[in-house]
């Protein structure tokens, strides 16, 4: 056990972990998290109708909700597994074993009076409680994985979820799989989603394009998280949205974040406000448009001035040896951009710390991460390019000589 894992487990992992020093010796291949805040059971019989409920696999479930809020399915679900046999119980934790006695269900309560989450740190508290059990018990029994993997109620995992990530390069930090939205038989709520996925798509692949070293996808049920890294990051953030997208910045920053193709998890399709923002919210939004096809999103020439700055950043080294303005060449509209953002404090920086230009464009790309990218490319859709009909975007997309990957269908 590395000194980062030691002593993220002894200063910053919830306290639920101290419950688990008398924990059974059950040392499972896999771990997978799930936080679930008014859900059915229908997720649990999915999986253990499916070869992964045949996998020897811990699955932390999570359930959670805020104060003053009385959600039924809660205890309907915490019911649920009371049909297995309880190998365990410490306060609110409940270890059962299904079955098959390969998969096991570590039920937590979190929405029962006095254990409700702060409404303020939701899915991420929520995620995050479920990640630090599962990095304490890997971290215990050196089990066969290195692995902590976390994804959401409404997720159908493929049968081969844990054997794709035995390709995952060993140096990687993190990784995520695909997504595909499915139907709930709700044509306008599919058809809304599906633009909405697709516009999640743009934006990576724009990124990607643009030479960004943070393009992938972030979302939190399609993410695999290396216990090292995952503990050198301090856990998920607690937030009540975009933890996937907080965790997945620093975890680029400690090694690479490996997107997975193949195999694509799907997901339901469904309104949902269990987050402020993200998927729920948006389809939300495009269901009370007039048109659905009326959803705008970035221009594709927010895209190709992040390319030319991105281009720009391995030229900083010789500006700043050469006493030159770092920014020098740069359109003026995006040397403007860049310095209300602070660049000027990071190069104060460079100019004093660092002493080779390999490290200097890795600190830059540290310093201009996916969320300073992600104020750049709305700054610019501020100031100078204002958003577009997607389908719009999709056709004039620099990086989609043909035909674009994805649309509605």
């Amino acid at each position: 056990m590395t000194k980062a894992i030691v002593k993220y487990l002894r200063l910053y992992a919830e306290p639920e972990c101290a419950a688990l020093e008398n924990f059974p010796a059950v040392s499972p291949q896999h771990y997978l998290v799930i936080p679930s805040y008014s859900e059915t059971p229908d997720f649990a019989r999915r999986i253990e109708a499916s070869a992964l409920g045949f996998c020897d696999v811990l699955i932390i479930v999570v359930i959670n909700q805020p104060p003053g809020v009385h959600k039924p399915l809660n205890s309907q679900l915490r019911d649920y597994f009371q049909q297995y046999s309880l190998l365990w119980r410490k306060d609110h934790l409940s270890l059962f074993s299904a079955n098959n006695e390969k998969l096991h269900w570590l039920v937590v309560d979190r929405f029962s009076p006095g254990l409700e989450i702060d409404p303020k740190q939701g899915v991420g508290l929520a995620r995050k409680l479920g990640c630090d059990l599962a990095a304490f018990l890997l971290a215990k029994n050196l089990s066969g994985t290195s692995w902590i993997c976390t994804t959401d109620a409404d997720a159908i995992l493929p049968d081969d979820y844990f054997t794709a990530l035995k390709s995952v390069p060993i140096d990687s930090s993190a990784a995520v799989f695909s997504v595909e939205h499915i139907t709930n038989d709700n044509n306008a709520i599919f058809n809304a989603t599906k633009i909405y996925e697709c516009a999640l798509r743009y934006y990576v692949d724009g990124l990607a394009w643009a030479g960004s070293p943070y393009a992938f996808p972030t979302i939190g049920s399609a993410l695999a998280v290396s216990l090292q890294a995952y503990c050198e990051c301090r856990g998920f953030p607690r937030r009540a949205g975009g933890e996937d997208f907080y965790l997945l910045n620093k975890l680029a920053k400690l090694g690479a974040v490996s997107w997975l193709k193949k195999p694509s998890i799907q997901l339901i399709s469904r309104i949902s406000n269990r987050a402020p923002f993200g998927t729920g919210p948006a389809v939300k939004k495009i269901l009370e448009l007039d048109r659905p096809d009326d959803f705008t999103y970035y221009a594709p020439e927010a895209f190709s001035d992040l390319r030319a700055w991105l281009r720009h950043i391995p030229a900083i080294w010789l500006q700043l040896q050469a006493g030159r303005d770092p920014l020098k060449n740069l359109p003026t509209h995006l040397q403007a951009i860049l310095t209300d953002a602070g660049i000027e404090n990071l190069f104060v920086h460079l100019r004093r710390q660092i002493d080779n230009p390999q490290q200097c464009t890795r600190v830059v790309h540290h310093w201009f991460d996916a969320f300073q990218t992600l104020k750049f490319i709305r700054r610019l859709q501020d100031l100078y390019y204002p958003a577009q009909p997607l389908a719009a975007c999709l056709r004039k997309a620099p990086f989609y000589p043909d035909e674009p990957p994805c649309w509605k269908s």
